[in-house]
């Protein structure tokens, strides 16, 4: 008999502790629905903005914005562990991050539900900058410039470098320049792209491959350096190694020079200037190749185009390059060389190349190539 009625109190404690569970959870209150209202930046909270850059910081208004399970940009996650919530204000920073999809959205996901509210993400555009040897030998390996190679996620899988129409896989990329080699059977004066095939994005890079555009001269048969000035410093090298052809050597030491070379001219081209050049150099930059196997301090260059305009020096500040024995493309604002505010008509002078190396001697070794005439942004 006490076993019957020990049973039957263990049944109605069970029962009794089941209606009490499920009357507790009636009376549990369900998470509101979140709703986001407006963005803000965090500066200026009542100012409302619908649209952000990559890494600014914005604030989120809304109500029943608590216990947040995942916000999104896009399709790019939000890190909850650096988001900031308080009062219905949620403070975070736009991710680092190109979408694969893009719907110019936010969405905030609590457990109540979520909430969607229309908002761009301006993103940067995959930049190329320059080349560092726009001559770089075909087959050799080039290193190319550029900004946002690595939010772009530039590698060898996803991205190419085009020289006109023939593709070379990017071989390696840092988030400011990239190599890759150049084609065996390029040929000169193509545009170089890169084309990234994971956000499908391109970046035309400013310049051109052995660029044939306005040149002065190259010192070989193609645009023969017709002078007699300096012509016992052209050849073909063997030292360095030619970036095409002939090129011409300015070389000084102690011994051989030892009162130095006081002023005399390394090189004159006669040369025909576009109209616009003359009239608006700063539109322009002079460009040639710079193989220097040491650096200068004292050696001064004066560079113009017409024997009746007065030069300024230049020296180390322009000519210099980030690796010595190293062939790299150099460029010279053509507003240092053309005087500005020049309305004369005259377009065929020459360019001339004077150098000053006075003692005590400082030792020179510099070899020039290819020089030409660039159109900014071209």
């Amino acid at each position: 008999m006490k076993k019957t009625i020990l049973t039957h109190l263990s049944f109605f404690s069970v029962l009794l502790l089941l209606v009490l569970i499920a009357s507790c959870k009636k009376d549990e209150a369900k998470p509101a629905v979140p709703e986001i209202l407006s963005v803000s930046t965090i500066k200026k909270t009542d100012s409302l903005i619908y649209e952000g850059n990559m890494g600014d910081w914005i604030a989120i208004h809304g109500t029943s914005l608590a216990n947040i399970m995942e916000i999104k940009l896009n399709d790019v996650l939000v890190d909850l562990e650096e988001i900031y919530e308080e009062n219905g204000v949620v403070y975070l920073q736009i991710p680092v991050k190109l979408p694969i999809e893009i719907t110019d959205k936010l969405y905030l996901t609590t457990k109540g539900g979520a909430s969607v509210l229309n908002f761009k993400v301006n993103s940067p555009d995959l930049e190329l900058t320059g080349m560092f040897n726009e001559y770089t030998l075909p087959g050799d390996t080039i290193r190319i410039y550029g900004k946002f190679l690595q939010l772009y996620e530039v590698d060898a899988s996803n991205s190419v470098v085009l020289f006109g129409e023939m593709e070379s896989p990017v071989i390696a990329a840092t988030d400011n320049y990239l190599t890759a080699k150049v084609p065996a059977t390029v040929q000169p004066n193509v545009k170089v792209k890169l084309r990234n095939n994971k956000y499908n994005a391109e970046a035309v890079c400013p310049g051109y491959y052995q660029d044939k555009n306005h040149v002065i001269t190259s010192f070989d048969s193609d645009f023969p350096y017709t002078s007699g000035t300096g012509q016992q410093w052209v050849g073909a090298g063997p030292e360095p190694k030619p970036t095409s052809g002939n090129y011409i050597r300015f070389e000084v030491d102690q011994q051989k020079y030892p009162n130095g070379l006081g002023w005399f001219y390394l090189m004159e081209n006669s040369y025909d200037y576009q109209l616009d050049m003359i009239q608006h150099p700063e539109k322009y930059v002079l460009k040639f190749e710079l193989n220097m196997g040491l650096p200068i301090r004292k050696t001064n260059f004066f560079i113009y185009y017409y024997w009746a305009v007065a030069p300024s020096p230049i020296g180390g500040d322009f000519f210099t390059v980030q690796n010595l024995g190293r062939w790299q493309t150099i460029a010279i604002p053509l507003e240092k060389i053309i005087p500005m505010g020049n309305t004369g008509t005259s377009t065929s002078f020459s360019l001339n190349f004077r150098v000053e190396n006075f003692s005590p001697v400082e030792q020179v070794a510099m070899y020039f190539d290819n020089f030409r005439i660039y159109k900014k942004g071209e």
